[in-house]
């Protein structure tokens, strides 16, 4: 089944006019539990289930400061003002739902469904041979990605400007870039800004028979190859983020998303790009206890790498003649595009 982004609970703009500073219980049309938190202009929501055993929860009477709210099955604590729970402490993160406001004053809860579509067909991680994944950096959000027998480019913003003169790359790519992309099995366009895809059809290379690509489901290259495109839970019409697995390692490259599949994340992958602008920062930006950091270290360490494979800066000299290209499109505007013999 296809990700899709779905309304979960729509509010009319008296009804959100209505909700009270603090915690709100609400249900939905058909029965559906939630609960939205109001502190000044900011709107937090979640659905009232209890990550533990799915229990509801209620108003806890040893809050404080209107934040907390205590499950009724086996009293664990949810602090709604930032979706951690306290009690038992460092355990979980409730899965929150994005809030859109419209014009009018009213309110949408949006969830991504399912939420976690890389947990099917699970492959188990096999050996893999010194140098059979590499990992180069080219220039801005651009990476090469080779795994086996097969290359993957990343988001080919080589030459010129991009934003109408207002960026330039602060790094030059290597002479063979161009090269190497045209020599690229498959090419992976995360969103239509110029800073991501630019100058290509002056280059000589000519993409062409785009397929559509359904958001979350595998789309398997060789054997052992395979990616999913991701949608952005802020802006699922724009931007998108990519798995690619190889025997059974997942790398994992979120780019510009702002809540790269609503928050929800596969654990364990062997190697994350994270995103790459954020206003234009520098490379890479992380994220750790939901503040931004320059220092992924310990965070990759506890989250994410287990089996880390090696990413090698620099760049190597591919001279292949251009090729036809074909590409994937998802149903946004994440595209993969892969080269035809």
């Amino acid at each position: 089944m296809a990700q899709v982004c779905r309304t979960a609970l729509t509010l009319d703009a008296p009804n959100a006019r209505n909700l009270k500073e603090g915690i709100n219980f609400t249900k939905s049309p058909d029965g559906q539990c939630f609960i939205i938190y109001k502190h000044q202009d900011t709107i937090k929501a979640c659905r009232n289930q209890c990550k533990h055993q799915g229990g509801r929860f209620i108003k806890d009477i040893e809050d404080m400061d209107g934040r907390t709210v205590r499950c009724t099955k086996h009293y664990w604590k949810l602090n709604v003002a930032n979706m951690q729970y306290v009690n038992p402490p460092d355990s979980f993160l409730q899965d929150e739902l994005e809030v859109v406001q419209s014009v009018d004053g009213g309110l949408k809860l949006l969830e991504l469904d399912p939420p976690d579509p890389w947990d099917t067909d699970p492959r188990p991680a096999q050996e893999l041979q010194p140098g059979e994944i590499t990992l180069t950096y080219i220039t801005h959000a651009c990476m090469e990605l080779k795994a086996g027998g097969k290359s993957m480019m990343f988001d080919p913003w080589l030459t010129g400007p991009a934003f109408a003169r207002g960026w330039w790359l602060l790094h030059e790519p290597p002479k063979s870039a161009m090269e190497q992309l045209c020599q690229a099995d498959l090419i992976y366009i995360s969103h239509m800004h110029s800073d991501h895809l630019r100058y290509l059809n002056r280059s000589g290379v000519n993409l062409t028979n785009i397929n559509v690509v359904p958001f979350g489901i595998w789309q398997n290259v060789d054997e052992h190859l395979r990616f999913m495109i991701l949608m952005d839970g802020v802006h699922p019409e724009m931007d998108t983020c990519l798995i690619v697995e190889y025997k059974g390692h997942m790398i994992l490259n979120t780019v510009d998303c702002t809540r790269p599949n609503n928050g929800h994340l596969p654990r364990n992958v062997d190697v994350m790009m994270s995103d790459f602008a954020g206003g234009a920062s520098g490379f890479p930006m992380t994220f750790q206890k939901g503040k931004y950091t320059v220092t992924c270290l310990d965070y990759c360490k506890s989250m994410l790498i287990k089996c880390p494979l090696v990413a090698r800066m620099g760049s190597q000299s591919v001279i292949h003649p251009c090729m036809e290209q074909s590409a994937y499109r998802s149903d946004a505007v994440g595209m993969s595009y892969q080269v035809q013999d």
